[in-house]
């Protein structure tokens, strides 16, 4: 199967937008879109995008409402209640999308338990992954981090920053230029 580019469909679903007819989209296009800003973690433009649905098509499309369910749970950062509401059997129109923004989630959440924790209780850890305990330390133990199991704790290592490369000398020279000039003007 083929990666999907979802900020290009994005980008074609906002075009299919503002070019409908009447200024209402196929609903389809209203799903599609919603998923698709949870999904870059765009959750202003989501709550926008909710916003200006109309009416008429939020009720003729319950599949909508379980959507921004899910986007409201991401806006309180309740991460045990977006993964509640991700279990929801999906149409095939977002299913896609979906699984892929549940993904999403809890790599964000993996990544933030790797910067911010030294240790973290696993029933806690497992909650901000979705998963059950046993899942979730086989997933920290993926990552090389610890596991600790008379306190239950796992031990998250922190990723060693990537070095930045080292700025050319004529970039550095413009930089300084710049800045010089700047000063003296």
């Amino acid at each position: 199967m083929a990666e999907v580019d979802y900020n290009k469909l994005g980008e074609e679903l906002e075009k299919q937008e503002l070019d409908a007819p009447n200024g209402v989209p196929p609903a389809h296009v209203y799903e599609q879109l919603l998923t698709i800003y949870l999904l870059q973690n765009d959750l202003t433009a989501a709550k926008f995008l909710w916003k200006r649905i109309p009416g008429s098509t939020k009720n003729a499309t319950p599949e909508l409402a379980h959507i921004w369910e899910v986007g409201q749970h991401l806006w309180q950062r309740d991460l045990p209640a977006v993964y509640t509401a991700l279990a929801h059997e999906w149409s095939p129109t977002v299913k896609d999308i979906m699984k892929a923004l549940h993904e999403h989630v809890r790599n964000r959440a993996v990544e933030l338990v790797g910067r911010a924790y030294t240790s973290i209780r696993a029933d806690d850890f497992a909650q901000l992954v979705g998963m059950s305990v046993e899942e979730a330390v086989t997933l920290a133990q993926g990552h090389g981090w610890g596991y600790d199991e008379p306190t239950c704790m796992i031990l998250p290592v922190p990723k060693t920053p990537q070095p930045h490369a080292p700025t050319p000398s004529e970039e550095q020279l413009r930089r300084l230029a710049d800045y010089v000039s700047f000063l003296e003007n």
